[in-house]
């Protein structure tokens, strides 16, 4: 019989990321009115694909990983709280796309995003889960009662370039939108890039996605990684490399 590895876990240094630290990736970032906190850390033991969500529990209650991890402090700012977890909703998320062509239909003007020369096609203003849609692009994301909501099937929304895109053009609370689709879509790709591992497989010479992708929901009675999980741009991830062992966390706060 199997023994359950004993996690534990280490902070690491402050990490480069060389998309997030890209210049204009950063002002995009500030520009989007985005409240994103990025974190690394390493564990001791083995793992294995089956493991994901015992690992998960496993770090969110341990007390080394509460008094280094940052979360939002509700006054605009992200602090360490050494908040213990005393339950964890964990959710594995599909991480397949290899390629930026995953979104080439929103290039086609055709498909109602944007005109011929690029940019966004406005629209009257709306309010739809708590975020003001003025946009079509805006309007793919949120009206799934619209043809644009279409565009993308249920299994294409649920990719995490999917969603890091998505939590990228919803931005935050102070959010100054883009009139061109281009920036949203260099900026996914870099900070994808910064986030996700690919590896070739020996035998058949392919291109391979290595990192597991958890959405998560830590609580000690109320819910604080994320915060009000409740509304759309309050997203916590896990991101487990298990050839290094790291775990790299991604929280965004809306503001609330």
């Amino acid at each position: 019989m199997e023994v359950e590895p004993k996690y534990t876990f280490l902070p690491v240094p402050e990490k480069h990321y060389p998309g997030l630290s890209d210049k204009n990736v950063a002002q995009l970032i500030q520009k989007w009115g985005l409240n994103l906190m990025i974190q690394n850390f390493v564990f001791n033991e083995p793992f294995h694909q089956y493991h994901k969500y015992l690992l998960a529990e496993a770090f969110f209650k341990d007390n080394a990983v509460s008094k280094h991890l940052k979360i939002w402090d509700g006054k605009y700012s992200f602090s360490e709280e050494g908040i213990v977890a005393n339950e964890v909703e964990i959710n594995q998320i599909p991480c397949t796309v290899l390629s930026m062509n995953f979104f080439e239909k929103l290039k086609d003007p055709e498909n109602n995003i944007i005109y011929n020369s690029g940019s966004i096609r406005q629209k009257c203003e709306e309010q739809i889960d708590g975020i003001f849609v003025s946009d079509n692009l805006r309007k793919m994301l949120l009206d799934e009662e619209s043809d644009e909501y279409r565009l993308f099937s249920k299994t294409e929304r649920a990719e995490f370039i999917f969603k890091l895109f998505q939590m990228l053009i919803l931005g935050g609370e102070y959010c100054q939108y883009e009139d061109q689709l281009e920036p949203y879509l260099e900026c996914t790709k870099k900070i994808y890039k910064d986030l996700v591992r690919v590896h070739k497989l020996e035998d058949t010479n392919t291109l391979t996605i290595s990192t597991i992708v958890l959405e998560v929901i830590a609580k000690k009675d109320e819910a604080y990684f994320p915060r009000n999980p409740t509304h759309k741009q309050n997203i916590g991830f896990l991101l487990i490399n298990r050839n290094t062992r790291e775990i790299t966390t991604l929280l965004h706060q809306f503001g609330t």
